[in-house]
């Protein structure tokens, strides 16, 4: 269970990366209005960094009732009479048709029928004053009979609440879609509406809305219905009937999904186009058109008053769709767009068909954000594997070119091809994906060089203790095939020495014997591999590299033999027994790693130069030295006092390997080792008589260190001496014990 856990917490940064993914993914698809914010956000910038190329050769312009217009007739409202003399001017300037982006829901003030009542109260006889009114004209009536000769379209406003009365319907409408679906049912529905007066309908060509619903959350216009519906029936916007009539049609015919074998990916997907005459016209569902504005073109607008004084060229009007709207601020029709942050109602409307005519429409498709949505999640699992693996630093690379290319792609896709391919989403959940998986990383890196300084602490020097959990790399677990250096340590005659002292006694003695000895094995960049009662096991290179590893094995021994001295020392001053101990020492290839069963393990090391160092440490008594290497490491030394001892076969080998011990004392080492070399030369020859003469010589028997070794060749020699030796023998001593 407790292997699971450990699974479990170590790929956290996985599995939790991998689950926030998931969710996104599935946020994006239940509540894509969030994520959509920040997307409009991408595409208004892309807008203002390559608008749509202003239509100077497009046959539409905005008479403007602005500042100077208003100064020179008057306030607003404008007299009927004063519009129908413009509509007039407009009229004999050819214009082709004329679109009013006002509202004509009230009589005009000046009305005969208005003053009549108001001539009443001033005590003006209701007859004369009747005659005086009939010799009037009714500006409404002048302004009707403007309308009445040319194609004009008049304007209303749908309305949430309570209206003044219902828009004459000047077009037809027809659907196309598939069989059993309505193009219509997500177009959006108003129960009311705010129209012209029935005298200016009637003898309108056209009657459109003139809303452009702009987002709620921020208040900018970025799409604009070409219909929506009142009380459940299709209408018209003021730019579709200017097109309607521009192009001669006499209706609208509305198509959804799977209509004349387009595709549909789904049932009742609602509208996708609306055809006016000739021209198909893109929408979405709800029947709005994605703007792609264009900056404000100066050369698009007239001032109101310049057409009322005649001041201007007729040919800019001549055959020419013409919108009558207001700039100025005071008449509360400006919006904010991707371009400008005021823009006037009537040239939203005004590029709406300068889109259509031109063909320029910005797309959006269904598939766009299912791209969005496996990019992000592509990207997303690639920083979920990569993180843990390859660290922050290229991960951060690799999320960076994922961010590049996600912005590059989305330019280019806007710029070139005018598809809104959003760069935020999949921005966003690189993002998240990286700093989440960095974090979790980074816990769990920390949380695995904890373990290993817990793990290891017990082991080695706190410094290699700190450099493995930087490198935790460094550390193979499992098993690694490596040359290792292996010391054991044993106390001599311990259970002679244990049989004396009481349990607790004993324990004390053993903890301050094993504490200095591990604290030097430690320094020496030594790894403790586990306490067997009074026996210490230990080894070199491994788990971090150490290229002097028989060296510093060597160096610890020669470290542990004079804080022992040191130790006897103080133990005889209190009165108690000495401590002597044999170290044997030797090096070989091991398998290194985490070995043991799934409910306990240890770090450590098998192999045969495991069992040869053990064996090494028991030949020690046998010897009467209290420090044996074996020949695999004195051949890494570089020590001059090195002594070889015999060529032994332990028990269990055949194979006979050469041992040597350094003495605690430095010898004369060129003389003494000459004569030493030529004692074990004589020995391995049968030269019994030399052997034994070398073995009086001064010099050997002038190192009281390696007495007792002469002695032990001594009684070996008198055995050899009356045994029958084999033709073969070769001077290999067989160890028989362990």
């Amino acid at each position: 269970m407790k292997r699971i856990f450990s699974f479990l917490n170590r790929s956290t940064v996985y599995w939790v990366p991998l689950a926030v993914l998931f969710a996104v993914v599935l946020a994006h698809l239940a509540i894509p209005n969030v994520f959509e914010r920040l997307s409009l956000l991408a595409f208004d910038s892309y807008q203002r960094a390559a608008p749509r190329p202003a239509a100077t050769d497009l046959p539409i312009r905005i008479v403007d009732i602005d500042d100077r217009s208003l100064k020179k007739i008057g306030q607003w409202p404008w007299s009927r009479s004063v519009i129908a003399e413009l509509l007039d001017k407009l009229r004999e300037a050819g214009a082709s048709v004329v679109v009013f982006d006002v509202i004509f829901a009230e009589p005009d003030r000046t009305s005969p029928k208005l003053l009549l009542p108001l001539l009443t109260d001033m005590g003006v006889d209701g007859g004369e004053a009747k005659q005086l009114l009939t010799k009037m004209t009714d500006p409404d009536e002048r302004l009707a009979e403007a309308i009445s000769k040319l194609p004009v379209v008049v304007g209303f406003a749908l309305v949430a609440g309570t209206g003044t009365g219902n828009p004459v319907a000047k077009a037809g409408f027809s659907t196309a879609a598939a069989a059993g679906s309505n193009p219509l049912v997500n177009v959006r529905s108003f129960p009311d509406s705010v129209a012209a007066l029935p005298v200016f309908q009637k003898p309108a060509a056209g009657n459109g809305f003139d809303n452009e619903l702009p987002d709620n959350w921020d208040n900018v216009v970025r799409h604009v219905p070409l219909l929506l519906r009142l009380d459940g029936k299709p209408v018209p916007s003021l730019a579709a009937e200017a097109l309607r009539l521009g192009t001669g049609a006499h209706g609208y015919i509305a198509k959804g999904a799977g209509a004349n074998g387009q595709e549909s990916f789904g049932e009742n997907t609602g509208l996708n186009s609306v055809k006016i005459g000739p021209l198909v016209v893109p929408t979405d569902g709800a029947g709005t058109v994605w703007m792609h504005f264009a900056r404000s073109d100066p050369n698009l607008y007239i001032s109101a008053a310049d057409i009322l004084s005649g001041n201007f060229d007729s040919a800019k009007i001549a055959d020419n769709i013409v919108l009558i709207g207001a700039s100025y601020a005071g008449l509360n029709d400006l919006h904010a767009t991707p371009v400008s942050s005021d823009m006037p109602g009537v040239e939203i409307q005004a590029q709406l068909i300068e889109q259509v005519l031109q063909g320029d429409f910005l797309a959006r498709p269904d598939w766009v954000i299912g791209a969005e949505i496996m990019f992000a999640l592509l990207i997303g699992v690639v920083l979920i594997l990569a993180i843990p693996r390859v660290g922050a630093l290229l991960s951060a690379a690799v999320g960076g070119v994922a961010v590049i290319g996600a912005v590059a792609a989305s330019w280019f896709a806007f710029r070139d091809a005018h598809l809104l391919i959003d760069p935020v989403y999949p921005i966003a959940v690189i993002g998240v994906i990286y700093l989440l998986g960095t974090i979790l990383s980074y816990r769990s890196t920390e949380q695995r060089q904890r373990e290993i300084r817990q793990a290891f602490s017990r082991y080695m020097s706190p410094h290699m203790v700190e450099t493995l959990a930087k490198h935790p790399e460094k550390l193979v677990l499992g098993g690694e095939i490596k040359p290792i250096t292996i010391m054991f340590c044993d106390i001599r005659g311990f259970t002679t020495l244990s049989e004396g002292l009481s349990a607790a006694e004993l324990a004390q003695l053993i903890n301050n014997f094993l504490t200095p000895m591990t604290e030097i094995i430690m320094a020496h960049k030594g790894t403790i591999d586990k306490y067997i009662g009074d026996c210490i096991m230990a080894f070199w290179n491994a788990p971090l590299d150490d290229p002097d590893h028989a060296k510093n094995a060597v160096a610890a021994a020669l470290d542990m033999r004079k804080r022992l001295i040191e130790l006897n020392d103080g133990w005889r001053a209190q009165g108690k027994r000495e401590i002597h101990i044999g170290i044997g020492i030797n090096t070989g290839e091991c398998c290194v790693g985490n070995f043991g069963s799934e409910q306990r393990f240890d770090y450590s090391l098998l192999g045969d130069p495991v069992n040869l160092s053990s064996r090494l440490e028991s030949l020690t008594k046998q010897y009467h030295v209290d420090f044996i290497i074996g020949e695999d490491s004195a051949e890494l030394l570089d020590e001059p006092n090195l002594i070889e001892l015999d060529l032994v076969a332990v028990k269990g080998k055949s194979r006979a390997v050469r041992i040597f011990t350094l003495p605690p004392h430095p010898v004369e080492t060129e003389q003494y080792l000459a004569r030493h070399q030529a004692l074990l030369a004589a020995y391995r020859k049968r030269d019994w008589e030399g052997a034994l003469a070398l073995l009086e010589d001064d010099v050997l028997a002038g190192e009281p260190d390696m007495a007792p070794f002469y002695e032990l060749f001594r009684e070996r020699i008198a055995q050899l001496q009356i045994e029958s030796l084999p033709e073969d023998w070769d001077g290999v001593y067989v160890a028989h014990e362990k």
